[in-house]
């Protein structure tokens, strides 16, 4: 097995912005990587103020480095979060993501 070590400085930079939503958030990653057994992907993912719906249908690990806002799971009650927080996402959990102060995570998705 080998070690990933998701780092800014080995890779090229963020991507261009991608807008979420009505609200005009928008969402950039780096450092996007598929695991070495292919059954997954990391990277950092940024994402500017707004309110947007859940886009990604794997399980989803999250480490917030920097931001706050919340997530509201369908049927559920708002999960509020802030940098040092850690977010488990099952598979196909959905949901609407509002976003406060710009969040800076890390990711693991799970294939």
């Amino acid at each position: 097995m080998s070690l990933i070590r998701i780092c800014l400085d080995d890779s090229p930079g963020f991507s261009e912005p991608t807008v979420l939503g009505d609200a005009g958030a928008q969402a950039r990653t780096a450092a996007h990587r598929t695991l070495p057994d292919g059954k997954g992907t990391t990277g950092v993912w940024e994402c500017t103020s707004g309110s947007f719906r859940r886009q990604v249908a794997q399980a989803e690990y999250s480490y917030i480095v920097a931001g706050e806002g919340s997530f509201t799971p369908e049927q559920g009650l708002p999960v509020e979060f802030q940098a040092g927080d850690a977010l488990y996402f099952p598979a196909n959990t959905q949901g609407t993501w509002v976003i406060r102060k710009t969040v800076r995570k890390t990711y693991l998705i799970l294939e």
